[in-house]
């Protein structure tokens, strides 16, 4: 399972700004890059990754935005990646319209899960 918490990365508990999303970037391709070359996993799990935002309380449309446009340039190095699957484990907010307009501008759907986890697919590379 590839796992990234937020909170040990960015101290800040409001999380506003594409800049702060990009400090993710590094953690998340080395994530990312170790999952690729991993035998065991199925190929959802290789282009899977859990973001848990425990201790965080909020969170800006634009960070998302950027968060997914990170995710997708790392996936974009990985011919085999079919489909994307990233789950925002313990979200600060609930999952509103404005997140789903990220989410569908990405070609992302996004739905929450029965732990009030948001879990966001789409197609990869074709």
């Amino acid at each position: 399972m590839r796992f990234l918490r937020v909170n040990d990365i960015l101290k800040d508990k409001i999380l506003v700004s594409r800049e702060a999303a990009r400090l993710l970037e590094d953690p998340l391709r080395t994530l990312m890059g170790g999952a690729n070359s991993s035998e065991q996993a199925s190929p959802t799990e290789a282009n899977q990754v859990t973001i848990d935002f425990r201790d965080v309380e909020g969170v800006a449309p634009s960070f998302l935005d950027e968060l997914l446009t990170i995710f997708e340039s790392v996936l974009e190095q990985d011919a085999n990646a079919k489909e994307r699957r990233l789950i925002v484990a313990n979200p600060p907010t609930r999952l509103s319209l404005k997140f789903e307009a990220v989410a569908r501008g990405h070609g992302m759907s996004v739905h929450a899960l029965a732990d009030a986890s948001w879990m966001l697919t789409g197609k990869g590379n074709s």
